[in-house]
Order: C-alpha cells, then structure tokens, then sequence
C-alpha cells in the first residue's frame, strides 16, 4: 500500500484515539451495555469480541456517536464525540454494503464515496484522490472489478468494497464492524492483510469480531464483552488455554448477526447497516 492509501505518518503523541468511561446504553430500559470504560490508546489494534447480543456492535456505535449513551462519555482523540468534527480522520467499515434508490453503483464509485469527508464542498477530485482510489482498489484485489456494478459482487467481494472506500479516505483511524462476518476465505486474507499493513504505518484499528481467523497474528489485545460487560481485557484468547466467556468470542467460524436494532447516524458520512 502506498502511501496515498492511507495517511503515512505515524500517529503522534497525544490522547489516545478513544477514551470510553463508564458507557451505559439501553434499548426499551433494557441495558445493553453497562458501565463499559476502557481506552484506545493511538495505534493499537483491538479486537471487541463476544457472543450474540453482548452489545460489540452497540459499543462500536456508541464510539462514534451513532448510538447516544444513557450515561458515561465517549471521546474520540481527546475531543467528546459529539463535539469531534474531524471525521475524515475516521474510517468506518459497517457490517454490508447498502446501495439505495436502485441506482446500480460501480465499485470505483462506492470506493470513492469514502473520500467525502475530505473533499471540501465543490472542489472536484484530484490526481491524489483517484490515486488513492486506484491504491485503496489494489489493496484489497478488487481492480479488476472496478468498473463492475458493486451488486454483482459477493458478499466477500462487498465488504472489500468497504475497507476499500476506508482507505480511499487516508484516515489514521479506524473501526470496522464484524469485516469478516460471512466472507470467504479470500477476502478474509485481503482484509488481514490491508489490517497488517495499517498496523504497519501506526494506525489504530478497531474491530468488532465473532472470531480471529487469521486476523489473529494482527492484533495485540482484545476486549471481550459479555451481557453488556467487559469480561476479559488483555491478550486475545485462544482456543486451547485461557477461558473464553458464555459460547463464542474465540470460536472458529463464520457467523453474520447484528447485536441490535438499526439506529439512524448522528454523523452523515457515517453508514448503520440494517438488521437481518
């Protein structure tokens, strides 16, 4: 990847890229995450596990501002989140790709509707912009299919989509929710090795996962959350060895779900995927 993929500095010294203290969200008065505080220091990259309905999704929301929170705070690189306005420092990678208006969108088009929050209004993109377009498509493997309608693809090949219009925003940060929740094998390697490369350059990425596949080697601590609780906070656990809560952070297969119900953003750019 180079560097009009993603941003090539290193993350500087300072706050860390998410600070979330004693987060407590609840849908219908029932809790779904309770008292939920940890940091994200810049850099890091972080897997958020757990079983079906443990809030891993509604913790990633809550991070960047989707999900309000009944109490607690979130702050996002030292600023609150509902004061944070740099969102082109942020790439958000939803569970699948939605398309509306029945208005067929080619995959160089989606990729490139990642570089919005960077683009000032009415200038038109430039040489960097496409080039980082062409990078972000190679990243994944999907030049090939860059002119192909997105609804052609499968649902691997989509969620490549995704991480692809990430990087085409060059942001520092990152947060990805279930990337490898029913894909193939393939895009599975494509997607470890786009999340190697940033951890590379010092990026901080955070994902919500259902298992490790071979994202396991990438990533250096895990969050497990349990009935809306952190439960384990450390080294990722393994299938032989340490405890693994209730049935499934550390269980190896592929399992789509969606913790909970859709909820509308509070930031345009960003995309809530829709509920089974």
């Amino acid at each position: 990847m180079s560097e009009v993929a993603v941003a090539g500095r290193r993350p500087e010294s300072g706050p860390p890229a998410f600070r979330v203290t004693g987060a407590v969200v609840a849908y219908d008065g029932r809790p779904v995450l309770d008292g939920v505080s940890f940091e994200v220091p810049r850099g890091e990259v972080l897997a958020i596990l757990g079983p079906n309905g443990s809030g891993k999704s509604t913790l990633a929301r809550a991070m960047l501002g989707v999900v309000p929170l009944l109490r607690g705070g979130v702050e996002v690189h030292g600023v609150p989140v509902r004061r944070f306005r740099q969102w082109n420092r942020i790439g958000y990678v939803p569970q699948r790709l939605t398309v509306g208006g029945g208005v067929p969108a080619t995959v160089r088009e989606v990729v490139a509707s990642g570089q919005v929050a960077r683009l000032r209004r009415l200038r038109l993109p430039g040489a960097a912009d496409r080039a980082a377009v062409d990078e972000a498509l190679a990243t994944v493997g999907l030049t090939d299919r860059a002119r192909d309608s997105v609804h052609e693809l499968s649902g691997g090949q989509q969620q490549r989509v995704l991480i692809a219009r990430a990087l085409a925003g060059r942001p520092d940060t990152f947060v990805m929710d279930e990337p490898m929740a029913g894909v193939d094998a393939a895009s599975q390697r494509a997607l470890a090795d786009a999340v190697g490369e940033l951890r590379r350059r010092g990026h901080t990425v955070v994902m919500v996962l259902h298992e490790l596949g071979p994202l396991r080697p990438l990533i250096g601590r895990a969050i497990v959350l349990g009935h809306g609780r952190i439960v384990r906070d450390g080294v990722p656990p393994r299938l032989s060895g340490a405890p693994v809560p209730e049935d499934g952070p550390d269980r190896e297969h592929v399992h789509p779900h969606a913790d909970e119900p859709p909820l509308a953003p509070a930031v345009p750019s960003l995309e809530v995927p829709r509920r089974d």
